[in-house]
């Protein structure tokens, strides 16, 4: 088990940035505004974070540099590569407000999956399966379009109270339609919660690329070359509940999004007393499709605080 970062480096102690004044102009630019107008726009106000954001500036310069060195095919801007990362996340959240407003849809989805994924998530009589995603592309335009589909269910595992400012202005602009369950609350009864709603045919949904709010419970990983923590606890849950585990990415190309659907693992076939081991094999095996999604994608990386958990610019 690895050592819990100082809380200072914690992703989930990182301030909220922004207001509830400037989450509103958010929202009315995304319903109203033009994607000429909104182009600029969004680089004005990336640029006043970009300028006041020195951590944040070097933790995406040193995921970028180890990213080069892992892949050197990799193609990066030649100039303001840091800055443009900083615009695609900009593009990102602006896109969560759309999809929320009904102006990303289904229908302009691209679906890439080989095995039948996406027709289980319909199927009835059957058991739940779990997704894990991640913060590498934008996973909140699927929590919106899947929720359209009349009978699928889905429950969000997520930890959101460090950004309760963006979580209101999401619920403002349509996000309530979904159910959101903070991880933080994972106790007995909501294993029981869980385990009937996976029974009863209800699909979660839990991100495996951030270590527990409380630092505990990590295995090692090698990402992008380093030794990195990743959590135990979206594999030991599939495990505690026998169920299915399929990787969801929604990767931005060309201005429209892919949504990529995998199957990953199935628990019931994990032994007990293996199930260590079984859980490092699926978290190095997670940590392996992050660093290909990366080398693909290598500005959708929205991860904006100390990764590797080291003082170093390697």
């Amino acid at each position: 088990m690895n050592t819990p970062p100082p809380p200072s480096a914690h992703w989930a102690a990182q301030n909220e940035r922004g207001s509830r004044l400037f989450l509103w102009l958010t929202t009315q630019m995304v319903r109203h505004l033009p994607a000429w107008i909104m182009n600029p726009c969004i680089r004005l106000v990336v640029l006043y974070f970009y300028a006041t954001s020195p951590q944040q500036r070097r933790h995406i310069a040193r995921y970028q540099a180890r990213l080069q060195q892992t892949y050197p095919h990799t193609r990066l801007p030649e100039k303001r590569a840091v800055f443009k990362q900083f615009v695609a996340f900009g593009e990102a959240i602006c896109d969560r407000f759309a999809v929320w407003q009904r102006q990303i849809r289904y229908e302009h989805l691209v679906l890439e999956e080989t095995e039948a994924v996406y027709a289980q998530m319909h199927a009835l009589g059957q058991r739940g399966q779990i997704f894990v995603c991640s913060h590498v592309g934008n996973v909140d335009i699927c929590r919106a379009l899947v929720s359209h589909h009349p009978g699928f269910r889905l429950n969000v595992l997520v930890h959101s109270r460090h950004a309760q400012l963006f979580n209101e202005a999401l619920t403002r602009a349509g996000a309530d339609r979904i159910q959101l369950i903070q991880v933080t609350d994972l106790d007995a009864a909501l294993m029981l919660e869980l385990t009937r709603r996976i029974d009863e045919g209800e699909w979660l949904a839990i991100a495996a690329d951030r270590v527990p709010v409380r630092g505990e419970k990590t295995v090692p990983v090698s990402f992008l070359g380093q030794e990195a923590a990743l959590p135990q606890g979206p594999w030991l849950l599939a495990a505690l509940l026998k169920t299915r585990i399929n990787t969801l990415f929604c990767i931005k190309r060309k201005g429209r999004y892919h949504l990529k659907l995998r199957r990953f693992a199935d628990t019931a076939d994990w032994p007990r007393k293996g199930r260590d081991q079984a859980v490092a094999v699926a978290a190095q095996r997670f940590a392996d499709q992050l660093a290909a999604e990366c080398a693909q994608n290598p500005l959708q990386w929205f991860n904006f605080y100390n990764f590797w958990n080291d003082n170093n610019h390697g």
